[in-house]
């Protein structure tokens, strides 16, 4: 499958996504005391992967004929795995399950700060940047849900 066909395909998935979790999460019952409830995380997410589904499909309307790159020509149109690749998506997966594994039992602030910090690092991001995100974006999620929001977290 070339790179625009499976953009296509992507955009699409994520609008359908997007539009089955709005529909669903429509469903859940009222809040009780505040002014949001249950459903709002869900529908927020989804109105994000929305409009990110949309720019990606709308990327690939524009670009056109043009969008495919001389490499994927070259190639017949196919895509490649690269070792890199392939390194990046079984350390991925490898690091969601720790983290599952383990955020109960070290909780969230720790085990997010390691589990970023590695995700970062096997990215190629240097090792002052990969600090500096990962501290950046579990003090956000942190705050955002612990604080803000009042989610309890591991």
């Amino acid at each position: 499958m070339n790179s625009r066909r499976l953009d296509i395909v992507t955009g699409t998935v994520i609008i359908a996504f997007a539009c089955f979790v709005l529909a669903y999460s429509s469903t859940f019952p009222p809040a009780k005391g505040t002014d949001f409830g249950p459903s709002l995380f869900p529908r927020v997410v989804a109105v994000m992967l929305l409009i990110l589904g949309a720019i990606l499909l709308l990327h690939v309307w524009r670009a056109g004929a043009q969008a495919q790159s001389s490499a994927a020509v070259r190639a017949g149109g196919e895509l490649s795995t690269t070792s890199a690749g392939v390194r990046n998506v079984v350390v991925t997966v490898i690091a969601i399950v720790a983290y599952i594994a383990l955020v109960d039992r070290l909780g969230f602030v720790p085990t997010t700060l390691v589990f970023l910090f590695v995700l970062m690092k096997t990215y190629r991001l240097t090792t002052l940047r990969s600090i500096a995100a990962s501290c950046v974006i579990t003090g956000f999620v942190y705050v955002l849900f612990s604080v803000l929001l009042r989610v309890t977290l591991p």
